[in-house]
């Protein structure tokens, strides 16, 4: 049964580099800082940002509370986008993120298990 239900959608230049520290957990920093070109460290970040906040928004449905920086997104051999942690033992978390030249869209889906 879905127990929640959050999406952001966001325009890609009104996101700024200085809030990276802000949203994004130590191992996607990492990675963020791997990234040489500009616009796509903008991307990456804007993404991060707004599947983020499509997640708090979900999981304000259930009993848990989060923050950006407790979340970690990554992405799997084929590229998709995966919640790393947190973890929970009664919902699981479906997202979805995708980019369009100026805007990106996150969406979660959390399952009761």
């Amino acid at each position: 049964m879905i127990a929640g239900v959050g999406i952001d959608i966001l325009k890609i230049s009104r996101i700024k580099v200085e809030l990276a520290p802000k949203i994004l957990s130590e191992e996607e920093f990492k990675i963020f800082n791997e990234i040489k070109l500009e616009k796509r460290r903008l991307e990456y970040l804007a993404g991060r940002f707004s599947v983020k906040e499509a997640i708090i928004k979900a999981i304000g449905s259930t009993k848990y509370k989060i923050t950006m920086k407790e979340i970690t997104v990554l992405n799997d051999e084929l590229g998709r986008p995966f919640v790393k942690s947190p973890t929970y033992n009664d919902i699981k978390l479906f997202i979805s993120l995708s980019h369009e030249i100026d805007n990106c869209v996150g969406l979660c889906i959390i399952e009761n298990v």
